[in-house]
């Protein structure tokens, strides 16, 4: 087991789940529910909700997740990859997952919060213990 399949399997969701912004910005503009002009500057009018919803998900995953990046490749690039980092990153993987499940579906603040941190937390603990490590 490695850092390297958690890692890949987040990136291959964060792009497959770009066809969810780009199949809804499609469907806004061919509904007339926004003028394309809009995702010129993004500042000629207010998308619908569920463009909203989709644009800042699809942000939420290119921020804490580009520190998990980082500290795999760090891991993977200092040869210190083992079965504690490996379960850290699943388990973040699996936090970004649920995360993704709640912001696009019932989107309970309370719940999406709880998940977010803990998986913030399993960020911190693997550059922690990277950094005690080197």
């Amino acid at each position: 087991m490695s850092v390297i399949y958690p890692m890949g399997l987040l990136a291959i969701f964060t792009l497959l789940y770009s066809t969810v912004l780009i199949t809804g910005r499609q469907k806004a503009v061919k509904s007339g529910d926004i003028d394309p002009g809009y995702f010129a500057e993004h500042n000629n009018g207010t998308p619908p909700s569920y463009v909203q919803k989709a644009t800042r998900h699809w942000s939420n995953l290119y921020e804490v997740p580009v520190l998990f990046y980082a500290v795999c490749a760090a891991i993977l690039a200092l040869g210190l990859d083992d079965i504690v980092f490996t379960w850290l990153a699943y388990s973040f993987l699996i936090f970004r997952l649920v995360h993704s499940f709640i912001h696009t579906t019932y989107n309970n603040i309370y719940h999406r919060f709880l998940i977010f941190a803990c998986g913030l937390a399993v960020v911190l603990a693997m550059w922690i213990r990277l950094l005690l490590l080197v």
